[in-house]
């Protein structure tokens, strides 16, 4: 695994090479997804970007059944099958009290939520996670549920500084990301204060604030069909991001149709994940009623989305009392249940019924969409531009 840290890739990106690149930064939602990711790498050299949310990978195994040092071997197993040779960098998402379903089920109070995650945060680094989001913007003790800008800022300055700690502990050296889009839409003005008082009080503690590479913001997209960026609100969030030397991060780049804006406006890196599930089950869809009689094919499917249903998950995307969902919600949904054992089971029967490999299908038609994405992003043999 290559140890190429993020801030060097996106200099050299933008200042030496001068070329307009975006790393591609892929949440692990299944091992169909990682797969087809190592194999775009493979076939476009490409960097490899991983960015886990707690709900994901945790110590108890997330959704996926990974914890952060059984992913990280995952990974290395996959690269070694591929004989890859490019930048890997694994990221903690979303790194904060509450941003695990699970806090906010419990209904943890702050100091519960913030001592179950200092105990994740440890397993992720001392499983040599490169990158840590630290997200702060969430308040389950305030009335809006959101933290005011001061205890934003305090709390992301005491979680920087605990992460240095273990660092150091650990003998690691890690990079971090600031900020979150689920603040909701905060004006530039808002966000440029976030930024510029964090980093200052860090600097008055002695920290390296160059470890700091990204920078969050809303800049207006959504996990839906259709997903557009408006390119002169890009412009201005990733101008006020380089203005204190960071890059801007975009999240919930899902779906996104114009995703050669990104690196056009100089943003370091875009998240993409909950798709994928929607495009495995898809998949699935489509190939069971090309292969399966009508009665059979309807008889999956429903097993599938009763999966889903159980699961209890559509109240993301699903407001109570609505009895009709939408597809790509069910497909959104549907990322808890890929990796649970009935999952597992219910795509060994379909391979079964269909005489598909119904594993190595889905990893085809994820790459296809992860190529889409790597070349608009401008990620095409940017591992060799890199290592001259």
């Amino acid at each position: 695994m290559s140890e190429i840290y993020v801030r060097f890739i996106l200099s050299k990106i933008y200042n030496m090479l001068k070329l307009n690149a975006t790393l591609l930064c892929i949440s692990p939602i299944s091992k169909h997804v990682v797969l087809a990711y190592v194999k775009t790498a493979k076939e476009l050299n490409t960097p490899l970007c991983f960015t886990a949310s707690l709900n994901q990978i945790d110590r108890d195994g997330g959704y996926t059944g990974w914890t952060p040092i059984s992913f990280k071997l995952s990974v290395l197993r996959y690269i070694e099958e591929f004989k890859l040779n490019v930048p890997v960098l694994l990221e903690l998402d979303h790194g904060g009290p509450w941003l695990k379903d699970e806090h906010i089920a419990k209904n943890y109070s702050y100091s519960e939520a913030l001592n179950d995650f200092l105990k994740s945060l440890e397993a992720f680094i001392e499983a040599g996670f490169n990158i840590i989001h630290i997200d702060t913007t969430i308040d389950m003790e305030n009335k809006s549920g959101f933290a005011e800008l001061d205890m934003a800022i305090k709390r992301t300055i005491d979680l920087i500084l605990y992460s240095e700690d273990l660092a150091r502990r650990y003998g690691v050296i890690l990079e971090y990301e600031i900020g979150s889009d689920r603040w909701g839409f905060k004006p530039r003005e808002l966000v440029n204060e976030f930024i510029a008082k964090t980093l200052s009080s860090l600097k008055s503690r002695g920290f390296d604030t160059s470890k700091i590479v990204f920078g969050v913001a809303d800049v207006g997209t959504i996990v839906k069909p259709g997903n557009m960026v408006n390119p002169e609100v890009l412009r201005e969030y990733s101008y006020t991001m380089l203005k204190h030397g960071l890059y801007l991060k975009v999240h919930s780049g899902d779906y996104l149709e114009n995703p050669g804006e990104l690196p056009r406006n100089h943003v370091g890196g875009v998240n993409i994940g909950p798709m994928f599930a929607h495009i495995m089950y898809s998949t699935i869809r489509d190939l069971v009623s090309r292969k399966l009689s009508r009665d059979l094919g309807s008889e999956i499917m429903l097993e599938l989305d009763n999966l889903i249903v159980s699961s209890d998950k559509l109240s993301k995307y699903v407001s109570r009392g609505i009895t009709e969902v939408e597809e790509y919600k069910l497909g959104l949904a549907s990322r808890y249940v890929w990796s649970s054992s009935r999952g597992k089971s219910l795509l060994e029967k379909i391979s079964n019924y269909t005489g598909v490999n119904v594993e190595q299908y889905l990893v085809e038609n994820l790459n296809s969409v992860i190529r889409h994405y790597a070349i608009n992003l401008g990620l095409h043999n940017l591992a060799i531009y890199l290592s001259k």
